[in-house]
């Protein structure tokens, strides 16, 4: 073989990873396809103590975020509606990979560390203001919310759902400031056949912020009123066939 054609069939050979150097890299393929949902509730007034849960929680879940998952961030207002999507990209990184398939991988770590710390830049420039700019709503439709997140992303069948909410239910559908324990099995009854039981099989629920009223003062709930909403949700996510759940203050990562 001429020294020429060693060169052309060299050229041929690193012309893939050229290309791969200048283009914007697939991190979503580094994973296995899953989504990640992140619902942020804009219907509470948050005092300091929840800017410091939430930022707490925001820090943990992308501790959490693997390597090609998809993180989605919707907020949660008084009408599944109006949900606006805020933030849905995977987060980069490159697989661990022997000497030989990382030769030809198009992930190149070096690009990927950049890209990382450009990731983490855009979440926090997306869910600051949430925190920072109050908006003020009469109701809270956090189960029509759920129900239209967990549709909608169907497909990229989520493996995790975070939730930083006070979870008080305010809507056509419920008043939890005056749930009972009688009310759960009726009301999750009428969701099922409304539809508003989604398919959750598998998926790890971790919804914090929870604990206070929805008053200005937010202060803490009433003992009972805590039970019963407590105890909604359990059975609420239970139904939908949901896997590990975890509702209080702070996430439990």
């Amino acid at each position: 073989m001429t020294i020429h054609r060693q060169f052309f069939l060299l050229f041929l050979l690193l012309l893939p990873l050229s290309e791969a150097l200048a283009a914007t890299q697939d991190y979503c393929s580094q994973g296995e396809g899953r989504a990640v949902l992140f619902l942020i509730d804009r219907t509470s007034v948050f005092d300091q103590q929840d800017k410091k849960s939430f930022a707490d929680g925001v820090d943990a879940l992308f501790n959490h975020l693997q390597t090609g998952e998809r993180l989605v961030i919707h907020t949660l207002t008084e009408d599944f509606s109006s949900s606006k999507k805020i933030f849905d990209a995977c987060r980069p990184g490159c697989l661990e990979q022997g000497l030989t398939a990382g030769l030809f991988s198009q992930c190149r770590a070096s690009r990927a560390k950049m890209d990382e710390r450009k990731y983490v830049r855009e979440v926090l420039t997306s869910v600051k203001p949430l925190i920072l700019n109050q908006e003020k709503y009469p109701n809270s439709e956090i189960i029509e919310t759920i129900a239209f997140m967990m549709q909608e992303y169907e497909q990229q069948k989520p493996g995790k759902l975070f939730i930083f909410s006070d979870m008080i239910e305010h809507s056509r559908l419920a008043k939890f400031g005056y749930l009972k324990e009688k009310d759960t099995e009726p009301l999750l009854d009428k969701l099922d056949r409304l539809g508003l039981i989604r398919p959750m099989p598998g998926v790890d629920v971790e919804v914090f912020g929870f604990g206070r009223d929805h008053t200005v003062q937010r202060k803490g709930l009433r003992a009972q009123l805590k039970r019963n909403i407590e105890q909604f949700w359990q059975a609420y996510f239970k139904r939908a066939g949901a896997g590990k759940f975890h509702l209080g203050r702070d996430l439990n990562l």
